[in-house]
C-alpha cells in the first residue's frame, strides 16, 4: 500500500538502506577521507591535463602570450614582455604533463586502495554480522526459509553489496569529481557555451531516477532466482543417490534449467534497462557537445579564444561523456547493491530467538521437569500441534514418548530445549519457568541426540569435543567414545580420533555417525538427556551394546526417549502414548500392556 500511495517511498527506503550500509564504514573514516582525497587529486589532474593542451597547441602555433588564451595570460605573465620563450615551453610543458600524470597515478592508487580497504572491511563486518545473526534466529525462521536461500544471501547477495561499495562507490566519487572539475573548467573558459550542458541535465536526471527504480526491482528478482538455483543445486547434490536410483536426473536437470533460465531472463531485463539508459544518456551528451560546437562556430562567440583554448575547451566538453556515462552505469550497480542490502538487512533485523529472563539455575539441576497445560502451534493460523500436555517427571526418571509419526513427540522435547516457544502453558525445570532462564544457561543442562545426525568437516575428536566441550580432557573424550561403543571403528580410521571426517562424515556408516553423536552427548554429561531415535540407525548388535551404555549413563539423569521400536523402552519408568498432539495413555510397560489400549495395540503390530 505504501508503494502505491507514495511512489517516492522506494527511493527513500533505498537511500536509507544505502546510508545504513555506508554507516558500517564510519569507524574507518580516516582511510575513507584519504581515499576521497586521492580521487579528488586524480580528477584534478585529469582536468589539468586537458587544460595543459591549451599551452601545447598555442606553443606550436602563435606562441604563449600573456594577452591571449585562458592559461597563457597567467603563465606567460612571468616572463619578460609577457611572452614565454619557445625553448622554455619545450621543457616546461612536457615536465608539467609528466608531473600531472604522476600525481594522477598517485591519486588513483590512494583512492582505489583506500576505498577497497574500507569496502572489504565493511563487507567482512556485514557478512560476519549476517552469519552470526543467522545462528541466533529462532527455529521457526528456518521452517519458513530453506538453507539454500540463506546461503545465497551470505554468498551471492553479499557480493552484490561488494560491487555497490567497491566498484560503484569508486566510480561515483572519482567520476563525480571529474565531472565537477570539467564543468568548472568549462564555465571558467566560456560560461555561455557551457550553459548548454545544463539544459540537458534535468532530462538525464529523470532517466537515471526512473531506470533506478527498475534496477532495484529487477535486482530483487535476480536475487530470488539465484536462491532458486542454489536450492535446486543443493537438493540434487545432497540427494544424489535418490536421484540416480529413481531415474530423477532428467527431472532435476529440467528443474535446474527452469531456475537458471528464469535467472537469465531477469538478468537480461536488467541488461536492457542498463544499456538502454546508458545509450540514451550518451546520445544526450553527444547532442549537448554537438550543440556547443555549433554555437562555438557562430560569429562572435569564440573571438577571444585562441586555437589552443578552443581545442582544449572542445576536448573538455567531449571528455564529459565518459564520466557521465560511467555515472549512469554505476547507478545500476548501486541499485543492485541496495536491493541486496535490503534482503540482508531483512535477515539481520529479524527477531532473534528469545534469550530468556534473569532467573538462574544451579550449575547442575536435579532434573525435575513439569509440563503445565502446555499447548503449541507453529503460527496463529495453523492447527494445534500439542494440546493440554500436563505431567511431572521426577529427577532421574526415564520417560518414553511413543506414538505415530506426527503425534507431537519431537515437538514436545523441542519445546523443552526451547527451539520453539509454547503457545500456552509453561515448562518448569526444578520449579523454574524455562522461559525466565537465559537460553545458554538452560541448554547447558540438556544433552540431545537427534535422529538427524549433524557432523562437521573436522576431526573425530573435534566433532565429539564440540563447542563448549572443547575444554574437556582427552581422557574424558576417550571415555565417552568407549561408552558409545565407538572405539572399534575409530581406532581403524587412518589417524584415529584425529581423522578428518569430510562433508557430513559421508565416509562413515549411519550407525557409526550415530555413535559419534551419542559420544558427544555423553561427553556433555548434562542432567537432562533427550534421545530422539538415538539408536535408529544401529544394527541389533550395536544397539544392544549402546543400550547397555545408555542405561548406565541414564542413571541419576532425567531422560526423555523417543523411540518407534517399543522393545527399546520397556524399562522406562514411565511411557507416554501420544496421538494428535495429546497424551492418551500413561504408565509403565506392564501397566499399559495390562490395560490393553493403544500402547498394547502398537506393540502387537510391531511384534
Amino acid at each position: 500500500m505504501d508503494k502505491i500511495a507514495n511512489p517516492a517511498a522506494p527511493d527513500r527506503r533505498g537511500s536509507k538502506t544505502y546510508r545504513r550500509l555506508l554507516s558500517y564504514a564510519l569507524p574507518l573514516w580516516p582511510i575513507f577521507t584519504l581515499a576521497v582525497f586521492g580521487f579528488m587529486l586524480f580528477s584534478l589532474m585529469n582536468v589539468s591535463l586537458i587544460a595543459v593542451t591549451e599551452l601545447l597547441l598555442d606553443a606550436v602555433g602563435a606562441g604563449i602570450q600573456a594577452g591571449r588564451g585562458f592559461l597563457s595570460k597567467y603563465v606567460a605573465g612571468y616572463f619578460p614582455g609577457g611572452i614565454m620563450p619557445q625553448e622554455t615551453a619545450r621543457w616546461l610543458i612536457p615536465t608539467a604533463m609528466l608531473g600531472i600524470i604522476l600525481f594522477r597515478a598517485i591519486g588513483n592508487f590512494i583512492g582505489s586502495y583506500g576505498l577497497a580497504y574500507v569496502a572489504r572491511s565493511v563487507i567482512h563486518k556485514l557478512r560476519t554480522e549476517l552469519f552470526s545473526h543467522i545462528g541466533e534466529l529462532p527455529s521457526a525462521y528456518f521452517d519458513r526459509y530453506t538453507g539454500a536461500y540463506l546461503i545465497s544471501k551470505v554468498s551471492y547477495n553479499v557480493e552484490q553489496v561488494t560491487n555497490s561499495i567497491t566498484k560503484a562507490l569508486k566510480i561515483l566519487i572519482r567520476e563525480s569529481f571529474t565531472t565537477i572539475g570539467l564543468l568548472t573548467y568549462l564555465l571558467m573558459v566560456n560560461w555561455k557555451l557551457t550553459l548548454t550542458f545544463f539544459l540537458f541535465a534535468p532530462l538525464i536526471a529523470v532517466i537515471v531516477r526512473t531506470v533506478g527504480k527498475r534496477f532495484r526491482k529487477l535486482s530483487h528478482r535476480i536475487q530470488n532466482t539465484m536462491g532458486d538455483v542454489t536450492h535446486v543445486t543443493q537438493e540434487a547434490i545432497g540427494g544424489y543417490q535418490v536421484v540416480r536410483m529413481y531415474g530423477g536426473r532428467e527431472y532435476e536437470n529440467a528443474r535446474f534449467v527452469a531456475a537458471s533460465d528464469n535467472n537469465r531472463q531477469q538478468y537480461m531485463k536488467l541488461v536492457v534497462a542498463d544499456n538502454g539508459s546508458v545509450s540514451v544518456i550518451q546520445v544526450l551528451v553527444g547532442v549537448a557537445t554537438a550543440s556547443i560546437v555549433w554555437l562555438a562556430l557562430a560569429p562572435g562567440m569564440v573571438e577571444a579564444m585562441t586555437a589552443g583554448v578552443f581545442a582544449s575547451y572542445i576536448g573538455a566538453a567531449a571528455s564529459l561523456a565518459k564520466p557521465v556515462r560511467n555515472l549512469s552505469e554505476v547507478y545500476a550497480d548501486i541499485q543492485k547493491g541496495v536491493a541486496a542490502a535490503e534482503s540482508i538487512f531483512e535477515v539481520i533485523d529479524a527477531p532473534k530467538e528469545p534469550r530468556g529472563g534473569t532467573a538462574h539455575l544451579p550449575s547442575r539441576v536435579r532434573g525435575a521437569v513439569t509440563f503445565e497445560q502446555l499447548g503449541f502451534r507453529y503460527d496463529e493460523a495453523a492447527p494445534p500441534v500439542l494440546t493440554d500436555i500436563d505431567f511431572f517427571v521426577e529427577p532421574g526418571q526415564t520417560v518414553a514418548l511413543v506414538g505415530a509419526s506426527g503425534s507431537g513427540k519431537s515437538t514436545l522435547v523441542s519445546l523443552l530445549a526451547r527451539f520453539y516457544e509454547p503457545t500456552s502453558g509453561r515448562i518448569l525445570l526444578d520449579g523454574v519457568d524455562i522461559t525466565k532462564v537465559p537460553l545458554e544457561e538452560l541448554r547447558r543442562q540438556i544433552g540431545m541426540v537427534s535422529q538427524n545426525i549433524v557432523l562437521f568437516n573436522d576431526t573425530v575428536y573435534r566433532n565429539i569435543a564440540y563447542g563448549e566441550l572443547q575444554s574437556r580432557t582427552p581422557e574424558e573424550v576417550r571415555r565417552a567414545v568407549e561408552l558409545a561403543h565407538a572405539s572399534d571403528f575409530i581406532d581403524e580410521l587412518p589417524e584415529g580420533l584425529h581423522t578428518v571426517l569430510g562433508d557430513n562424515a559421508q565416509m562413515l556408516s549411519g550407525g557409526q555417525r550415530q555413535r559419534l553423536a551419542i559420544a558427544r552427548a555423553l561427553l556433555k554429561d548434562a542432567p537432562v538427556l533427550i534421545l530422539d531415535e538415538a539408536t535408529s540407525a544401529l544394527d541389533n548388535e550395536s544397539e544392544r551394546a549402546i543400550q547397555m551404555a545408555l542405561a548406565e549413563v541414564m542413571k541419576n539423569r532425567t531422560t526423555f526417549v523417543i523411540a518407534h521400536r517399543l522393545s527399546t523402552i520397556e524399562s522406562a519408568d514411565r511411557i507416554l502414548v501420544m496421538e494428535q498432539g495429546a497424551i492418551i495413555e500413561s504408565g509403565t510397560h506392564a501397566e499399559l500392556l495390562a490395560r490393553g489400549g493403544r500402547y498394547a495395540t502398537l506393540l502387537q503390530q510391531q511384534t
